[in-house]
């Protein structure tokens, strides 16, 4: 029994061996409406697709969410199948987000293959913290055993697990995680919702508006802000998907200094809008395997930094015809998300017949 462990808990380097009787549980926050649990059905769909046995397992993270259905309404269109209990074998794999580890650590499931799916870097920190403080709690000294005590993070402590694989969200995750000496086997990222796609208009007139996402942003931009109050500034807020879609298709330029725990979908949405972006160097915006942008369009958040970026909004709002056209390979990558994002499950699920 130990060596068929061993066999299907070291895949081929780089991939996932899934059995005729393999089933793949995705755990997912139940009843949320956020950018991973959308990423998070996308790949349970595309993996039934590709005739794989995928299920979405769900689980609480409030009490509240309790009385709530548990698949959210925007994600019912993806029909991926619920799975209410898991079956612990070693051919089966779960896929978590790097926001819910606590399975690794569930005896029940300690014959099945186990993936994390790097989807935002910061949320891991921010859920890890989160939890050293709950395990401080003597209740909790059996997992404080596992981490190693409060003195070793979890990250190292994942570092050393072999039979854990890692696949990366952004090349920004990627990069981090090599930085841990944690390799991951691939990165699978995810696309633009196709109903998003639908509320793109070309034909719109833009006009000189500037668009931004107040919930990202912090005092730097409001600097910024404070330094042009002639200009046209809109945020993006307590807006229904139709009217993001209406400002979007009529603003010009699309600013960001917030940070970017992974690839961030209001920047991808004002893209394919047709808005010039200026962002900054803060997590994946830095990347341009993340943000396929010219680099003059990307700034550090530096006080010295703000009259070349005042400079830039100006040039982007009356030079846009000719400046919208440097993001055109970026909308144009964004149209193909979803090829690329089938391509690379496959690289990384293979289908064995044995």
């Amino acid at each position: 029994m130990k060596k068929l462990i061993n066999k299907f808990l070291k895949p081929h380097p780089g991939t996932l061996s899934c059995y005729p009787v393999t089933k793949i549980y995705i755990f997912c926050p139940a009843a949320s409406a956020t950018g991973g649990p959308e990423a998070l059905h996308q790949l349970g769909a595309h993996l039934k697709m590709l005739g794989f046995n995928a299920f979405m397992y769900y689980y609480f993270t409030s009490d509240k969410q309790l009385a709530s259905a548990l698949v959210h309404e925007n994600y019912k269109k993806y029909n991926v199948p619920q799975a209410d209990t898991l079956e612990s074998r070693a051919e089966h794999i779960i896929i978590l987000p790097e926001t819910h580890l606590l399975p690794i650590f569930d005896e029940n499931l300690k014959l099945i293959r186990k993936v994390i799916w790097w989807l935002s870097v910061v949320n891991y920190y921010i859920t890890q913290k989160n939890l050293a403080e709950s395990v401080k709690d003597e209740r909790f000294s059996k997992l404080r055993q596992y981490f190693g005590g409060l003195g070793l993070t979890p990250l190292r402590w994942l570092k050393r697990q072999k039979n854990i694989v890692h696949i990366s969200h952004s090349y920004f995750s990627k990069v981090h995680l090599l930085s841990k000496n944690i390799k991951p086997i691939g990165r699978i990222s995810d696309y633009m919702n196709s109903a998003f796609f639908d509320l793109v208009n070309d034909a719109s007139p833009k006009h000189d508006m500037i668009i931004y996402n107040p919930q990202k942003n912090d005092e730097f931009l409001d600097e910024i802000m404070q330094l042009t109050p002639k200009l046209n500034w809109v945020p993006v807020k307590d807006m229904t998907p139709v009217q993001v879609a209406h400002v979007m298709n009529s603003a010009k330029l699309y600013i960001d200094f917030g940070y970017h725990p992974g690839k961030e979908r209001m920047p991808r949405e004002a893209c394919i809008m047709r808005c010039c972006l200026i962002v900054g160097k803060s997590g994946s915006a830095a990347y341009q395997e993340d943000m396929p942008i010219p680099d003059k369009y990307r700034f550090e958040k530096s006080r010295d930094q703000i009259p070349v970026i005042i400079q830039r909004i100006n040039e982007c709002l009356t030079r846009y015809d000719e400046l919208v056209i440097d993001f055109k390979p970026y909308r144009e990558a964004l149209y193909h998300e979803e090829e690329e994002f089938t391509a690379d499950i496959k690289k990384i699920f293979i289908k064995v017949i044995r």
